[in-house]
């Protein structure tokens, strides 16, 4: 085994181990030289179903912050599955006997980490926002090497090596895919349209925006809505009523085609996880970004502002969805198109270094 790639939970820490999954086997190894190590409780178990590397899920768990019973008694059991989720990360790398280990972080990866740190193979952290998580703080400590997406980023013996996506991403060509995409989409080709997503796990918070957005949209004439709820959400939440100005509302839990979805889209609204700022930046879109309020260490807003301080998107706090401002945004955005190419073109010349493999660099080098 070459190199294992290890963290998940969410699709914030997901797509990044895929993207660099990916990255290696353009770079020549093939899918019996890789390795991924997940949650079993995370999105992880779906995305990678398909995938043609090697795949465990451990019984790791992350701490539930909320008082219900269910998550009461998870916490309980958090020390127990840690401890079991160690001992499998031991055996599994016995077996393997890999010359690099990659984190990207979260509590699906300390295990692993660990057991890459207690064995003295290298570990490689790969930090996507702008203010590391704890998990990687910790791993940094004692990692061979560290590859961060943005230069004010601290941590022991990094390299700026940007934030990869994953390559259908990379090579997304919005005006050569558009209408094939939207197609694809059932959106219609000629209309303008509004994307709302709020991550894998959705967003209450976004979603309540939806009829008020619908309801302004709808004035201005031939504009479709595809709206991301997640999963949690689809069957907690009655859809909103579409007023007649709407030519397409399309409402979903879940939806992976993301390189259909960004290259249909003439208007993103989102949150500012790290892997959505990164895609926003790479592919080049006209976003209206929404960070978390509640995320550690504020590193939403941080990784939201990389891009709005240098007019690459539209960014709103949170309060801005109760006030109006979102969508006040988006409308005036619909109305100029001439704004939504320069939010593009902008957020592109951003997501050159996100474009690169200099992460691959990284990773060969610490490399037994």
């Amino acid at each position: 085994m070459y190199a294992v790639v290890t963290g998940g939970g969410t699709s914030g820490h997901v797509m990044p181990a895929l993207a660099i999954i990916e990255l290696l086997q353009e770079a020549g190894y093939s899918a019996h030289d890789l390795a991924y190590v997940g949650a079993r409780r995370g999105i992880e178990t779906r995305v990678m179903k398909n995938s043609n590397v090697v795949t465990e899920f451990l019984p790791i768990s992350g701490l539930q912050r909320s008082l219900s019973l269910r998550n009461i008694a998870l916490n309980i059991a958090l020390p127990f599955r840690l401890f079991r989720s160690r001992l499998i990360a031991r055996q599994l790398l016995r077996k393997w006997n890999p010359r690099v280990v990659v984190s990207v972080g979260g509590y699906a990866s300390e295990p692993i980490s660990a057991a890459a740190i207690a064995a003295g193979i290298p570990l490689v952290c790969v930090s996507y926002d702008r203010i590391p998580g704890l998990a990687t703080r910790k791993q940094a400590r004692h990692a061979t090497a560290c590859a961060v997406a943005f230069p004010e980023t601290v941590l022991p013996r990094s390299t700026v090596t940007g934030a990869p996506v994953r390559s259908a991403l990379r090579h997304v060509d919005v005006a050569r895919q558009q209408q094939a995409a939207r197609t694809a989409l059932g959106l219609p080709v000629n209309a303008t349209v509004v994307t709302i997503m709020g991550g894998s796990l959705g967003s209450g918070v976004l979603n309540s925006v939806v009829p008020s957005l619908l309801g302004s949209c709808a004035t201005v004439g031939n504009v479709a809505v595809f709206h991301i709820c997640g999963e949690r959400f689809i069957d907690e939440e009655s859809a909103p009523s579409v007023p007649p100005g709407i030519v397409e509302y399309i409402r979903t839990g879940y939806d992976s085609r993301m390189a259909d979805i960004y290259a249909a889209t003439d208007v993103l609204v989102a949150r500012a996880g790290a892997s959505t700022i990164a895609e926003v930046a790479t592919i080049g879109l006209a976003s209206v970004i929404v960070p978390w309020s509640g995320a550690a260490d504020n590193h939403q807003q941080l990784n939201a502002e990389w891009l709005a301080a240098d007019n690459a998107a539209i960014l709103v706090p949170e309060s801005g969805c109760a006030s109006g401002e979102v969508v006040a945004a988006v409308r005036a955005l619909l109305e100029n198109p001439q704004k939504r190419r320069e939010l593009a073109m902008k957020s592109r010349d951003k997501g050159a270094l996100h474009r690169g493999t200099a992460l691959v660099g990284v990773i060969t080098n610490a490399a037994r």
